[in-house]
């Protein structure tokens, strides 16, 4: 578990890995877009068509993901640098960061919460043994979130709290089902891979030794 004299160490490390997997690659997100056009039917008149074109570039690009998962985090990196990035990409930039700048138990997944709640990705550094196919209601301190997407870093439990209360409706939260998480092992990022990322991209890498904790 990390501890509570660890707890400002590891917010900030982790904060770092949030701000880089939302900024390395100047990026639009159709998802939020679309959520906002929902939320204001005028602004739909000036962005509708923004939004459809997004999505069908966003469309193309998810089809090389799904049809070449062995690859999915390279992938994620030519989708971002071509400027489109949703929660998930977001997610597995940030899982890619942490494992090449010497994180081993970060990992990417979905957040899932009752019949209502959109699924929602994020990444998270947890000590417990995370398993594939299998759910995870972290309790407060077992795991701390990684959101680039909503610029939230913080432990489960806060994390919960604060996407109730501040993005119910981005999110489309309903109900009081306790969210839990579901990790993506759809493409395993192996010791080759990693060294091989770190030696294609060191502009992902962070140095947290050179960084004031």
């Amino acid at each position: 578990m990390i501890t509570f004299t660890s707890r400002h160490q590891e917010i900030r490390k982790a904060d770092l890995i949030t701000r880089k997997a939302h900024s390395i690659y100047p990026h639009i997100s159709e998802s939020r877009i679309s959520a906002i056009i929902a939320q204001d039917k005028v602004k739909e008149l000036f962005w509708g068509q923004m939004s459809m074109e997004y999505a069908l570039k966003f469309a193309g690009e998810r089809l090389k993901m799904e049809d070449d998962e062995k690859n999915l985090y390279q992938h994620i990196i030519d989708t971002m640098k071509k400027g489109l990035g949703n929660c998930a990409e977001e997610a597995k930039l940030a899982e890619l960061i942490g494992k090449i700048s010497g994180i081993k138990n970060i990992y990417s997944g979905s957040i899932f919460a009752g019949k209502g709640f959109a699924k929602h990705d994020v990444a998270f550094i947890t000590d417990k043994e995370i398993k594939e196919n299998k759910k995870y209601q972290f309790k407060n301190k077992e795991a701390l979130i990684i959101d680039p997407w909503l610029g939230i870093t913080e432990f489960a439990g806060n994390y919960f709290k604060t996407i109730k209360t501040n993005f119910s409706k981005l999110l489309d939260i309903r109900g009081n089902s306790k969210p839990y998480i579901k990790a993506d092992f759809s493409s395993k990022l192996s010791q080759s891979k990693v060294k091989n990322y770190r030696k294609i991209y060191p502009e992902l890498i962070i140095d947290f030794s050179n960084k004031k904790c």
